[in-house]
């Protein structure tokens, strides 16, 4: 490279290479220094074990060259090779070197990361051949999930009494296939969202609520690993929205899974009439629909259909248009779910040297599939609304790659849990999608009077991105991989002394702009360098048209105002064009929220944050969310859409607060807006 850019600068040669090149950063030791390095005692004489990743080379004897270098310095310092595989594309080295032979690494230029072994989150000896005899359930109330799948192992001795009713409503002659693995995978997900933690832990195992469930899939015939595909007595929307009617109308079932997705990703011109349906039934009957992004595929080489290596491209795979999120995951009022990863790191098994997996603990599982949903907007965040744990991928030393890992892969119930193995490995969105369900459900059985609207809207708020997930600099990048983060039921449900949550769950006419109070409480407006959390989450339901451009009714959006008079706030608000994307109060009153309000123009489910170390002292003590609604050209003069229901959830959280108790202060809900304007 250097002989490269010598030649450049003296002749000019291989400028249609420089010359679009903008920046050259340097890629120092800290760019190299990986997980759990920074961790180890840099003082210490001992040795330490840690992996080191050599950069591709394009050819095994240059690989081989750079793998030499590194195994010089080792030795050079009293350390020895564990473990060894190389080749051009990827060459892995476990070495046990002391603190100045880590030194040495991190500063040559060969080695690309050093890290410490990663370890399986869940060592599959603590639970492969668990007897069932030596595993305690307790059972805790909560909201009963409906799930649409395929039928489950209601006689596996953990799911026993859970599954309160497995129903088909297909004619008496329909001819089922025999029960596969997917729906007893699914409900066990549902029911069990701790599993991990306490086979860990040898803790008692944790069963949160109960299912309801309708078979509406059955095993792919034509499949030789038994994927399930829709019952084939009526098209799939048809399937869904009986299922739905029938649960809801009987059982007054609220929370549903569906943990179902199209092979391919879906065509941007034309949603199909499962998703469009999900969406009716949402805002009829006041759901909250649960979906995976759905799977991409990843070949014997470890490559994604748009040719994509899951550990070399990544992340540049998650932007490719064949990763795209397929039906009915674009359902523009559903909740839409990506999988992370659980578990970083295959199971330690004898033999094995150089398995990697995909995706780092906490990351985007290479499968996921990923955003935007439908929309023009091409910064728009509107699919996936959340990720959850779905699993893994590892590729082995031969580079090929392996679907189950036991040290990689989730674990749920099996269906052999009858009479022989209890537990199975998973992986999939499909498994993803009901972890959040779950969290819906938990947040619908705490507040029984919410409407879908309003769990949506706390499901949001209780939302953060991981570690990996707020690496991806880029927001709008980060928001169709990850979306809004990974929801946490206690966030979502509950206030404390130094994080409180307030909500509102109404309705407003269309093409009007509500003004609703938000307190701010003296002792969260003082004070210096501490960091501050304001975020406002907004959900609505508003009617669908596929065969319309604008798949939405409507769209909404929000701002939050300070040091301004509710009166004057309204009088501006009066002379904005609803068509005009600037805001007429640009200046401090306006409180700079991110993502920006133009990012959220396709979504309804939204959540904006400011966060910083300002005090507001010389503010009033009411801050002003302004939620403005705009109906769409087709939508408007619609006698059926003359009002839209929405949620909100307005959060204030400081950490550091010394002394003031924040749920103490503002022991009360935001209910009512203040003002209301309408529109000529």
């Amino acid at each position: 490279m250097e002989q490269a850019i010598e030649r450049y600068v003296r002749t000019g040669e291989l400028r249609t290479f420089f010359n679009q090149i903008d920046d050259i950063e340097p890629y120092g030791p800290s760019d190299r220094t990986g997980p759990g390095v920074a961790d180890l005692d840099g003082s210490t004489s001992g040795q330490h074990t840690v992996d080191v990743l050599i950069w591709p080379s394009g050819t095994y004897g240059e690989a081989q060259r750079r793998t030499s270098i590194v195994e010089q310095i080792v030795g050079q310092n009293g350390g020895r090779v564990l473990l060894r595989s190389v080749s051009a594309r990827r060459s892995y080295l476990r070495v046990s070197v002391s603190s100045a032979g880590l030194d040495d690494l991190l500063n040559n230029s060969v080695v690309e990361l050093a890290r410490t072994p990663p370890v399986p989150f869940l060592d599959f000896r603590d639970w492969r051949d668990l007897d069932i005899s030596t595993i305690s359930r307790s059972e805790v109330a909560s909201e009963v999930v409906g799930v649409l799948d395929d039928s489950p192992e209601s006689a596996h001795p953990l799911l026993r009494g859970l599954v309160v009713s497995d129903e088909s409503l297909g004619p008496p002659t329909y001819p089922w296939q025999q029960r596969g693995t997917h729906g007893t995978e699914v409900v066990g997900r549902v029911l069990f969202p701790a599993l991990h933690e306490e086979l860990r832990d040898a803790l008692p195992i944790s069963a949160i609520g109960s299912v309801r469930v309708v078979r509406i899939l059955e095993p792919d015939p034509a499949r030789p690993d038994g994927a399930p595909r829709f019952a084939t007595y009526a098209p799939p929307h048809v399937l869904v929205e009986e299922a739905i009617r029938h649960l809801h109308g009987t059982h007054g079932v609220r929370i549903f899974n569906l943990s179902i997705g199209y092979a391919e990703p879906f065509n941007d011109l034309h949603l199909g009439p499962l998703t469009e349906t999900i969406d009716d039934l949402v805002r009829e009957l006041g759901l909250v629909v649960v979906l995976p992004t759905g799977n991409a595929p990843a070949d014997l080489s470890a490559r994604t259909p748009s040719g994509h290596h899951i550990i070399a491209d990544k992340p540049d795979f998650f932007f490719a248009h064949e990763h795209r999120l397929s039906e009915p995951g674009p359902a523009a009022l559903a909740v839409t779910v990506g999988a992370l990863a659980l578990s970083g790191a295959p199971a330690e098994l004898p033999g094995r040297v150089g398995w990697q997996a995909a995706a780092d603990a906490d990351e985007a599982a290479p499968f996921s599939r990923t955003g935007p949903g439908l929309g023009t907007n091409s910064r728009r965040a509107n699919k996936p609304d959340v990720t959850h744990y779905g699993g893994n991928l590892v590729v082995s030393d031969t580079g090929n790659v392996v679907h189950n890992d036991l040290g990689a892969s989730l674990i749920s119930t099996s269906t052999r849990g009858s009479g022989g193995q209890i537990f199975a490995t998973v992986n999939g969105t499909s498994y993803a999608a009901p972890a959040v369900a779950r969290v819906a459900a938990d947040i619908a059985y705490a507040y029984p009077d919410a409407s879908g609207n309003l769990v949506r809207a706390l499901l949001a708020a209780g939302s953060a991105p991981t570690p990996p997930a707020a690496a991806l600099a880029e927001l709008h990048r980060r928001n169709r991989v990850y979306g809004l983060g990974l929801p946490d039921v206690d966030r979502a449900t509950t206030s404390d002394a130094r994080r409180v949550t307030m909500t509102y769950d109404g309705e407003m006419p269309v093409d009007t702009v509500q003004i609703h109070p938000l307190p701010i409480p003296e002792a969260f407006r003082q004070g210096s360098r501490r960091d501050r959390v304001v975020s406002i989450a907004l959900a609505f339901d508003p009617p669908v048209r596929r065969q319309r451009r604008e798949y939405l009714a409507g769209t909404m959006k929000f701002n939050v105002y300070r040091d301004i008079d509710p009166d004057e706030l309204a009088e501006i608000l009066k002379r904005q064009d609803p068509d005009d994307p600037a805001d007429l109060i640009n200046d401090r009153r306006k409180l700079k929220l991110q993502p920006g309000v133009n990012t959220y123009t396709h979504s309804t489910l939204q959540l904006r944050s400011w966060v910083g170390r300002d005090s507001f002292v010389n503010d009033d003590e009411t801050f002003l969310i302004a939620v403005t609604h705009k109906a769409q050209t087709w939508a408007r003069n619609d006698p059926t859409y003359e009002h839209q229901g929405y949620a909100l959830a307005a959060t204030l959280e400081d950490r550091e607060l010394a002394t003031a108790d924040l749920h103490q202060t503002l022991r009360q809900q935001l209910r009512l807006p203040s003002r209301v304007r309408l529109r000529a």
